[in-house]
């Protein structure tokens, strides 16, 4: 990586990777010093890539301060979860005319797992196999920028750690949500591209569910 902006871009990602996994935590200022010693570089594409992910609103910029993890509240949940819909349902609408058999076999067995997770209470790792099924499709719905906003938009949640959340409630709604993985898979199937985007959009992304990607 000799290059100035894959630089940046190495340290962005793994920043983000940090916030998302619950390394940084909500509120946390970011050492930058720390930051430039793990990834053995100096501190202009570690400044670049904090100023990059305050403008995208994941990290506070305090004068004078330095950057601190944003915090993420209901109301902002809500909002992502609104976007992430509608563009995930126009992903998926775009992925039918490419996802082949060999995909939706893959998805299939993803499901299976992610059951399996959440009967042995393996919650983040529910977590990660939820992440690979959505970027099947996402994947492949020929549009790069389209891609690039989708993940861009799910790096903004801020998760606590799953086992932290392991209620009863909780619980139900992750095998509520594997199941909609189970109905994603047969309108892929039966090529049914207006239910399917409208599902994603309505349903598997409803807002009401935001709360679980709030702190």
């Amino acid at each position: 990586m000799c290059h100035y902006l894959s630089l940046k871009n190495h340290v962005y990602n793994y920043i983000s990777e940090k916030i998302n996994e619950g390394t940084l935590t909500p509120n946390e200022k970011i050492n930058e010093q720390l930051i430039c010693k793990e990834l053995q570089i100096s501190r202009t594409p570690v400044r670049e890539a904090l100023i990059q992910l305050s403008t995208e609103g994941y990290l506070e910029n305090i004068p004078r301060r330095g950057f601190r993890v944003k915090l993420i509240d209901e109301k902002k949940a809500m909002e992502l979860y609104m976007l992430i819909g509608s563009l995930e349902g126009l992903a998926a609408s775009l992925a039918i005319n490419f996802i082949t058999n060999k995909e939706i076999s893959h998805m299939k067995k993803l499901v299976i797992t992610m059951d399996k997770f959440i009967a042995s209470e393996l919650y983040n790792n529910y977590y990660k196999i939820q992440t690979e099924f959505h970027n099947i499709f996402i994947n492949l719905c020929n549009n790069e920028e389209l891609i690039r906003l989708l993940h861009q938009l799910k790096r903004s949640f801020i998760r606590q750690s799953y086992m932290e959340k392991a209620t009863v409630d909780f619980v139900s709604i992750l095998k509520k949500t594997n199941d909609e993985h189970k109905k994603i898979i047969e309108l892929f199937e039966s090529k049914d591209k207006k239910n399917l985007e409208s599902y994603l959009r309505d349903v598997h992304w409803n807002t009401k569910n935001a709360i679980f990607d709030s702190i």
